[in-house]
């Protein structure tokens, strides 16, 4: 398994991922499973649709799936130290009946996760027969914990009300021809000034945050059956050429391989 993560358990659609170091996630940042980190030493940012907050020491990040969302790094990323899960679908993720695309949540690392934590990262450090078991095991008992666990976020971290009227309009017209001329005449702001407030808070481009957020629902369209080409027009994309170049990039694999 090709990764900077020196310790991890894998069991087919679920891993844990332990480790200090950069991340590999540059140019991903979105999922089509949810994440669970775990931030233990660093000095590092978290950016999202609904929040823009200094992550401490202890905070569990909750990330559902088709979620936009990026950690930037401050200090020396060798001491990035977390933990991370990543999972899909599953009954026990229910956070106060709130988990949506689009939310990220955050909850204080307290004695109720400790145990699950260290079990997992000392399971990681000397894999057993049945790894894969106790890391399902622990899986469901930290999803159950954090349903009770997880709050909004405090007003102080959320973006400005500005960014979440953009992202809002971004995210009901995916399908249509909208540009940034279109979002900023919608929003009476120049388009200058959108795109430099866009870029210098989200820390990616007005451009590649729409060309994503229509990828990441093109590939859940493909994967529940839909046909390529017609998910491409569908997603607003009237070039399929280019469609397919940059599936292809983000996912790994062409949009028919997929389905």
């Amino acid at each position: 398994m090709k990764q900077n993560f020196k310790y991890y358990i894998k069991d087919r659609d679920i891993t844990f991922k332990y480790a200090f170091g950069p991340t590999e996630e540059t140019n991903k940042e979105f999922h089509s499973i949810n994440e669970i980190i775990l931030f233990l030493e660093g000095d590092a940012e978290l950016i999202g649709e609904n929040i823009h907050t200094k992550i401490l020491h202890g905070t569990l990040i909750v990330i559902p799936k088709e979620t936009y969302h990026q950690v930037i790094i401050k200090g020396d990323a060798q001491n990035y130290h977390r933990c991370t899960l990543h999972f899909p679908d599953m009954p026990e993720f229910v956070i106060n009946s709130k988990n949506s695309t689009g939310k990220i949540f955050l909850a204080e690392y307290n004695s109720d996760f400790i145990f699950m934590f260290e079990k997992l990262i000392k399971i990681s450090k000397r894999p057993t027969l049945n790894a894969n078991v106790q890391l399902r095991a622990l899986l469901s008992l930290i999803l159950c914990e954090m349903s009770t666990k997880c709050t909004d976020n405090c007003n102080q971290n959320t973006q400005s009300e500005l960014l979440l009227t953009v992202m809002g309009y971004i995210n009901q017209n995916l399908s249509r021809n909208i540009s940034v001329q279109t979002i900023a005449r919608a929003n009476n702001v120049s388009v200058s000034s959108l795109a430099h407030i866009f870029k210098k808070e989200m820390n990616i481009s007005i451009y590649q945050y729409i060309i994503k957020k229509r990828l990441i629902l093109a590939h859940r369209k493909i994967c529940d059956g839909e046909l390529a080409s017609t998910v491409a027009v569908e997603c607003g994309f009237n070039d399929y050429s280019g469609f397919y170049k940059q599936y292809k990039k983000i996912f790994n694999c062409s949009p028919s391989g997929k389905r």
